[in-house]
Order: C-alpha cells, then structure tokens, then sequence
C-alpha cells in the first residue's frame, strides 16, 4: 500500500487505512452440533462446535453434558445412534456450566451454522428457556437447506451425502465430527459459488440468515 512507503498522500491515506481494516478482518463462521439423549428439546447430551478463520479450522471443542433429571434418560434408538449412554454424563456438566464458553463462540461468529439447524437451533432455544439463560442474539444458516438449493441433483442431503460429495471423511453422529463436517460443506458451497463471505454466498443462493432470538429466555 502507498501508506507502507511513509509518504503522505493526503485525504488517500484515510481511505486506504479504512479499506486496509475491513480487508484484514478475520471472518469466522462457527458450526454447532448437539446430540440427545431422547426425544425432549432439553437433553441435550453432548456439543461439538467447529470454528472456522478465513477457511481455515482454528479450535472444535467439544463437551459432554448432563441433562437434567427430568429429561435425563437414555433413549435406546438415540444410543444407537451415537452411542452415548448416562454413563457416559454422570460427572458431565449441565449445559448453563458450558454456556459462558460455548455461547461466546456464536456471538462473536459472523455466520453461526448447522445441519438440520430446525434441530440444532430448537434445542438451543429450548435448553436456555429451561435454565432461564439469557437469550443472545447471531445469525444463523441451515446447511441442509443451503445445500438443497445449491446442489439440488443429489438423491439426497444428509449430511453423510454432502460428506462424501466433497471427500470428506467424518465420524457421523459424534458432535465435534459432524460440526466440522457442516462446516467443510458451507466452505465447499462456497467455493462452488465463488463467494468470499457469508453475505456474498447468501447473495448467490439466493437465501437470507435467521437472526437468533436477543430477549430474555422465559
């Protein structure tokens, strides 16, 4: 940049400095993913998120949770399919003691997405309406939807399909795996589009973010 070569370029300078921050800044999308222990909205068991820095995958914490007593009994069919059973969570945190870390990395996301984020979002909801957590506020963007509108050929779009669309090898059904691997298909989709940031894919697919909700939870 002119700036770099310490001379003064009058009102330019200003400008450029503006341009060069705007440029710089990271852009973070953060993928989330919750697996349950029955059919209730708040047994919520294990949570995986998977953050992404300009593309790149910077940090995937993962956490097992303990659902509350009344929501907290194992369903066989959903051990089965993830293979957690109340072992697994009997000195797992509940979810508020997790909030603080987990809740923090989608506030701060440009983009917050999921796979199925009916699923993902509703039990957020739900969970924090439960322990009467506060409510805060992002945009988020189903990947299961983008991926019908961009890829609409395919005989289907679970998240395994998509998977292997791109060459993606994942373990299914654990959090921390299948965050990562909503993830990698949004930046796929992406470079399929030729989008550089979230708003410009959104532009090209044609779709529009939801914004999570910024009240109080009741």
């Amino acid at each position: 940049m002119k700036e770099a070569l310490g001379k003064d370029w009058g009102h330019s300078v200003p400008l450029l400095r503006s341009q060069s921050r705007r440029i710089l800044r990271s852009m973070i999308m953060t993928s989330i993913d919750f697996e349950t222990a029955n059919p209730s909205r708040v047994s919520i068991c294990a949570a995986g998120l998977a953050v992404f820095e300009n593309g790149t995958l910077k940090e995937a914490p993962y956490w097992l949770v303990r659902p509350p007593k009344p929501h907290g009994w194992f369903h066989d069919a959903f051990i089965e399919c993830h293979g957690l059973t109340h072992l697994d969570v009997l000195d797992a945190p509940e979810f508020p003691a997790i909030a603080p870390e987990f809740l923090a990395r989608l506030t701060c996301a440009d983009l917050v997405i999921a796979h199925n984020a009916k699923f993902d979002i509703g039990h957020l909801r739900a969970t924090l309406n439960y322990f009467g957590l506060a409510c805060p506020a992002f945009d988020y963007l189903c990947t299961c939807n983008l991926a019908r509108r961009v890829w609409a050929e395919l005989p289907n779009h679970q998240l395994s399909t998509l998977a292997a669309q791109i060459g993606h090898q994942f373990n299914q059904h654990q959090a921390q795996a299948d965050a990562e691997a909503a993830g990698r298909v949004l930046l796929a989709i992406m470079k399929h589009l030729n989008a550089n940031t979230p708003r410009e894919l959104l532009q090209k697919a044609g779709m529009e973010p939801k914004r999570f909700c910024q009240e109080k939870a009741r």
